[in-house]
């Protein structure tokens, strides 16, 4: 009879569907190796009855067909079976998976029962059940072939997990785990469990033992969290035993101990791992807030207790531009951002407004008036006033409109601005017994919010601001006639009137840039008779700045130079000096009344003065000198140039030159070259008075060759800005001038670049210093003009992208927000208000808070130098910012 008989089979490409069946990568493999072991102990024909199916072929038809061709090939010393592939177990029914016949079973099996049949029909003295699947247990348990001996010597099986566990494969040893230890065994007899290398394995007693020690180790090590644990069974009479095939030994064996000192090494090293990426993963996703270094709070990365670990990773996320400064005096509300244990998840989006999370946990720190500003710039609609706010709170208001950007803000916003009940266009005379104490207890500082009120609204509407203005310039003359500089301090009638004149300029600009009239007729007619009854202090200097009412200004002026007598230190001297220097202009009119007022300063006797100065100065950059009086300084010029030493007078009288040299004739230029040459050498090369005549002249485009190389390298010998430094360093000199530091230089270095392109080195230099505050103003205009005119449907893009990447760099990004500003400012009027609306579906696009806030500074910053009439430069100021030195 043949000794052996054996059937194998292995599948992996299943072609059953399903996440519960994924192809197996090595079950095939594991067939064939079990074959070519059978051949190389049983290498005849006459020994070895060998059934293969090949996986592609192993349905249950086919299997059954190979069970029943090995059956009549027996009977056999020595029955083996073998089976690799996917395993079934549930409630009902348990059993190996085969591959469809197509006869559209679901789950195509070859049923426990039934392969405890086909057994059956095989004679052997000995058989052995060789199950590699999962679930395995659950299968074999169900045979009752291996419960009785029959006629048989023996009847044993190891399935390769038990009834609950999977059976896992593994790339390290390309095989199954099970299997790969059962061909370890069979082909080199070599164990630490067997001693000495082994030629015969006893099934039983050796090779099933070893298994069952071995694979689960196996599986512990290399397969975290997992458990196979090799099940063995059946019934025998006497020994089974198996021949070992030599071949190389590939599985290394393992030990309980070494085992779990292995996998305490991989716990320890997964833990490490677990907590690297747990680590990564909160500097990913979770930030802090914390004052920096520079004064502004910081987003970072991470908690604040991992700054340790963290901070040899970039660990911060945004420079949010927020000043420490602006923090609540609530010390509860501030305490977690000054400490730096306000923090939370970085992905995470306040749900309406749609900006990061930070933000609302920074606004919860902050003085409640900086919260106000803030949101608004984000976008946020501000909230509604109270029922009596203050006078800052009401101009606040008003700027937070010009982020939204709705006239019908203004709606709850002007009704709080004084002199409701004078609104009336009716002409009714100014009364000196009218006394309104709600108007006349008002501050300075209210009646300036006021006005500041009044001019963010002109510049979101001017139409219908006019009324409310107008009610609150009769409240203003009435505020000026019952309050004295002895009440309110020097100065402070003066420096109300001005700020509510201003507003009337403000409107008349915002008019025209819409495309009306600076004033409407009537309105002008109306101001205009308000004048003559009693409101002219406030209105005639108002009208002073309306472009179109040059006789006007040049009116009031000529009417206030009958109270100048040429000392501008006394009270009504001064009012009427200021209404002067503002009506002027290049009208005829305007050079009469220059004239005038040079009498009257030489008629006092006091000349030269700095006042004298200020406003021959003022009238040149106005081109207000009469020719006459222009022939007069250049003759002048001509004597101080005969003289040996410079003087202090002669200094003066070069600045003055300098402001006039447009309107100095070509033929007498080189007089006034040759003493502005002169007056340069006398005093330090630092000097302000130089930079400011070199300024002078670099602004008409009169500028001598080698002019702006000497600014350029006294502008580049400035510091690079701190906030911590004193901007400037102010002591005595020759003479009596002023010496400075280099920010004269830097804001003539700005005015020669409002007239032509810089160099790249000069506007890094302007770029560095805009950030200080007090040069701010007066270097955007150039840095403006540098910009090039980007197509509208782009440019928004452009400037967002510019921002975006300064996230790290509030102050850079400070300086490209009003650079930004000045150039949009500058756009005509269509292209202005298409921008401002793209900038504000940009803001709201973002989820970023700091580019929110940039965007919205923008669009606020933009809106008031245009209404100013500042059309290439932004400023907080109440009106243009002009160089002054």
């Amino acid at each position: 009879m043949a000794i052996v008989g054996a059937l194998v089979v292995g599948i992996g490409a299943y072609r059953v569907g399903g996440a519960n069946f994924p192809p197996l990568r090595f079950a095939a493999h594991d067939a064939g190796a079990i074959a070519q072991y059978l051949k190389e102990c049983w290498p005849s024909d006459r020994d070895l009855k060998l059934v293969w199916i090949d996986e592609s072929k192993a349905t249950a038809e086919a299997l059954k067909d190979g069970f029943l061709s090995l059956a009549r090939q027996g009977p056999f010393e020595l029955c083996w079976i073998f089976l690799s592939g996917h395993g079934w177990v549930d409630e009902t029914s348990a059993g190996f998976l085969v591959q469809p016949d197509g006869t559209g079973v679901d789950l195509p099996l070859l049923h426990a029962n039934t392969l405890d049949q086909l057994l059956s029909e095989i004679t052997a003295e000995r058989t052995i059940l060789v199950l590699d699947c999962c679930f395995a247990e659950g299968v074999v348990r169900r045979m009752p072939f291996f419960t009785a001996l029959g006629p048989s010597v023996a009847r044993l099986y190891v399935a390769s997990s038990r009834e609950q566990q999977r059976t896992w494969e593994d790339d390290g040893v390309q095989h199954g785990v099970f299997s790969a230890h059962l061909l370890d065994l069979l082909n080199t007899g070599s164990a630490a469990q067997l001693g000495a290398r082994k030629t015969q394995l006893d099934v039983d007693a050796e090779l099933f033992p070893t298994l069952c020690e071995q694979v689960p180790l196996y599986v512990l090590e290399h397969k975290s969290g997992a458990h196979q644990e090799p099940v063995k069974g059946g019934v025998s009479s006497s020994a089974v035993t198996l021949p070992v095939a030599s071949a190389a030994r590939r599985v290394r064996d393992r030990t309980a101990l070494g085992t779990a000192i292995r996998r305490l090494r991989q716990i320890m090293t997964g833990l490490a791992v677990g907590s690297v990426a747990l680590l990564l993963l909160t500097y990913t996703l979770v930030y802090y807030i914390e004052p920096g270094a520079t004064g502004t709070l910081i987003v970072r990365h991470g908690t604040r207790w991992l700054q340790p670990l963290l901070q040899i990773l970039p660990y911060t996320r945004v420079d949010t531009g927020i000043a420490v400064t602006d923090l609540s005096s609530n010390g509860a509300a501030a305490a977690p951002l000054q400490s730096g244990y306000a923090s939370g998840v970085w992905t995470h989006e306040e749900p309406t407004s749609g900006y990061r999370v930070w933000f609302t946990d920074v606004l919860a720190g902050l003085d409640p008036v900086a919260a106000a500003r803030y949101s608004t710039l984000v976008g946020d609609r501000p909230a509604a006033l109270g029922a009596s706010p203050r006078p800052a709170e009401v101009e606040r208001a008003a700027w937070m409109a010009l982020s939204e950007g709705r006239a019908g803000a203004l709606e709850p916003i002007l009704p709080h601005i004084p002199g409701g009940k004078r609104r009336s266009r009716e002409l009714v005379p100014f009364s000196i017994n009218d006394m309104d104490f709600e108007v006349l207890d008002l501050t300075e500082a209210s009646m300036a919010s006021y006005a500041g009120a009044l001019a963010y609204s002109a510049t979101l509407d001017p139409i219908q601001t006019f009324d409310p203005y107008l009610g609150f310039a009769k409240a203003t003359q009435e505020w000026l006639t019952h309050n004295t500089d002895q009440q309110r301090g020097r100065g402070a009638r003066e420096r109300v009137r001005s700020a509510v004149a201003e507003v009337l300029g403000v409107i008349a600009t915002a008019r025209v840039d819409r495309g009306f009239a600076p004033l409407d007729p009537s309105d002008r007619m109306l101001l205009q008779h308000l004048a003559a009854i009693g409101y002219g202090d406030v209105i005639n200097q108002a009208l002073s700045h309306v472009p179109t009412e040059r006789g006007a200004r040049v009116a009031a002026a000529t009417n206030a130079l009958k109270q100048f007598q040429g000392n501008p230190n006394e009270p009504s001297q001064g009012a009427a000096f200021e209404l002067i220097l503002a009506s002027l202009d290049d009208s005829a009119s305007a050079k009469t009344l220059v004239d005038a007022v040079v009498a009257a300063f030489v008629q006092s006797g006091g000349v030269p003065n700095s006042y004298y100065t200020r406003f021959l100065i003022a009238a040149a950059d106005q081109r207000a000198l009469s020719v006459g009086l222009v022939d007069q300084l250049v003759g002048t010029a001509r004597v101080a140039l005969s003289k040996e030493v410079t003087d202090f007078e002669d200094s003066e009288l070069a600045r003055i030159l300098a402001h006039a040299m447009s309107q100095i004739p070509p033929a007498d230029r080189p007089v006034a070259i040759a003493l502005i040459d002169r007056a340069a050498k006398t005093v330090s090369p630092m000097s302000m008075m130089t930079a400011e005549m070199y300024a002078a002249l670099g602004r008409q485009q009169l500028d001598q060759p080698g002019m702006l190389g000497k600014v350029e390298e006294q502008a580049h010998k400035a510091k690079p800005y701190s906030p911590a430094d004193p901007s400037t360093v102010v002591g005595p000199g020759t003479g009596v001038e002023i010496v400075v530091g280099s920010g004269p230089w830097l804001v003539a270095l700005a005015e020669y670049g409002r007239t032509r392109q810089l160099p790249a080195r000069d506007l890094a230099l302007l770029r560095e210093h805009i950030a200080n505050p007090s040069l701010r103003d007066l270097l955007v205009p150039a840095l403006a003009r540098q910009e090039s005119v980007e197509p509208v449907d782009t440019v928004v893009g452009s400037w967002v992208g510019r921002l975006a990447a300064l996230r790290l760099d509030a102050r850079a990004r400070g300086v490209e927000q009003a650079i930004i500003a000045g150039a949009l400012a500058a756009r005509p009027r269509m292209e202005f208000d298409l921008l401002i609306e793209r900038l504000r579906t940009a803001r709201a696009d973002t989820r970023e808070p700091e580019l929110r806030i940039a965007l919205g500074a923008i669009i606020v910053e933009a809106q008031i130098g245009r209404a100013r009439g500042c059309l290439d430069a932004t400023s907080y100021a109440r009106e243009c910012t002009l160089p002054a030195f």
